[in-house]
């Protein structure tokens, strides 16, 4: 102001205010001839010469604020300024981050907070009270949208003359987040599956050594069978000998084929109600003999199979197997007894079988490993390669196999396959 008042302004001030207003406020070209002629006295001065270098320097760092500015704001992470108090000055980025729903659950701790300032507030007041220097950076993920944000907030505390400040950076890492999880999946499914080919490779070596004892133990019974003759009590044992060696035998070679892991299992046209009923006849025993054994209540295996039901595409011998399976997962889930219903029908195209049990039921947090290589909820009495390999069986005949809660308490697989239209008939 006291520029504008003219040489008699500039008079009172003298050279000192000169330089003060000059530091304050850069002169108006009408202004700097008074200015000059006010300071007109001073001898030995390029006086326009510093005048002139003064208002280029000012409007350098005002072009330098401006670009800074600019930057800050149109910048795609966020930048805040914080001390003990909360956000002192942040730009348009954060302020549009701010208003993201929380919670927000911190990855290294889970502990949560309402909202990102609530959350950077917290990273402020620890890098405050740490004694060493350099940035922290830690992972922030929503914790109540369907598709949660992952944010990456870096703070670092402010040096120099500015004491008890803190910069918060903010990038939100989502689209990272999610390759990261991708590749640590991709990561586990290939240890599964080197763990799968080990695994055929023992089996392999073990089926190899079982055949040949197998083998030599048949030689040794044919021989006693055509010493004995056929009448006595002894062939009777050396009859049932001789269908136990025969079961072992089938069992190696199922060891076998998945030692050798042939793609091409014949699929044939097969009837569901008659694999259930063969599985249910083989396992029917054992579980009656279980619970009688160990003083347990009662188990019931139901089955309700009508009649006329289509022909589907498989393996008779490898869905046996995936029943019996099944059978046994709903034995072992039912300590208190209870019943085992296994249901089939026909629902448009397709077959639909369920193997219902009323035991312990599945944790929800297991149902999407449920189906996974070597993940078992049995603890040591698992291996985790039952229901995967049950899964496999079904996927190859083309139907699909999923696991649920039932509402009434236990759980429900269900299989589902495409049904055959009815073969053509013979010819005489």
């Amino acid at each position: 102001m006291l520029l504008r008042e003219g040489n008699a302004g500039l008079a009172r001030l003298g050279p000192l205010g000169y330089f003060l207003c000059m530091a304050t406020q850069p002169p108006r070209d009408s202004e700097l001839e008074a200015i000059l002629e006010a300071l007109r006295p001073v001898r030995n001065l390029d006086l326009r010469r510093l005048v002139r270098k003064l208002r280029d320097h000012t409007r350098q760092q005002v072009l330098t604020f401006e670009l800074s500015h600019q930057a800050l704001e149109t910048s795609d992470s966020a930048l805040a300024m914080l001390n003990a108090d909360g956000v002192m000055v942040a730009n348009s980025r954060w302020h549009a981050l701010e208003q993201l729903p929380g919670p927000w659950r911190r990855e290294e701790d889970g502990a949560e907070w309402r909202s990102l300032p609530d959350a950077a507030q917290a990273e402020a007041a620890a890098v405050l009270a740490r004694l060493e220097e350099g940035p922290r950076v830690t992972r922030y993920r929503q914790t109540c949208e369907a598709h949660p944000r992952v944010l990456e907030l870096r703070a670092e505390r402010v040096t120099g003359r500015v004491r008890g400040r803190v910069l918060v950076l903010a990038r939100d890492i989502t689209a990272q987040a999610r390759d990261e999880e991708e590749l640590a999946n991709a990561r586990a499914t290939l240890l599964e599956r080197e763990k799968v080919l080990a695994l055929r490779d023992l089996a392999a070596g073990i089926a190899h050594d079982l055949r040949a004892t197998l083998d030599a133990m048949r030689l040794r019974l044919e021989l006693l069978q055509r010493d004995l003759g056929s009448t006595g009590q002894g062939q009777q044992h050396l009859d049932a000998l001789a269908r136990i060696l025969s079961d072992a035998n089938a069992r190696v070679g199922r060891l076998q084929d998945f030692s050798r892991r042939k793609p091409g299992t014949v699929l044939e046209r097969v009837q569901l109600a008659d694999v259930v009923r063969d599985a249910a006849d083989i396992i029917r025993g054992g579980i009656e003999h279980q619970a009688r054994q160990g003083g347990h209540p009662p188990l019931r295996l139901e089955l309700e199979l009508p009649e006329g039901l289509p022909q589907v595409t498989g393996s008779a011998m490898e869905l046996r197997y995936v029943i019996i399976n099944l059978l046994i997962n709903a034995r072992d889930a039912m300590p208190r007894g209870g019943t085992i219903r296994v249901r089939a029908l026909k629902t448009g195209r397709a077959v639909r079988l369920t193997v219902e049990d009323e035991g312990t039921g599945i944790p929800e947090e297991h149902l999407p490993n449920l189906f996974k290589p070597f993940f078992t909820t049995k603890g040591d009495k698992g291996t985790g390669l039952g229901l995967s390999m049950a899964h496999g069986v079904v996927t190859q005949a083309g139907g699909t196999l999923t696991a649920a809660n039932r509402p009434e308490g236990g759980a429900v697989f269900t299989l589902t396959f495409p049904a055959l239209k009815a073969a053509p008939a013979g010819r005489g």
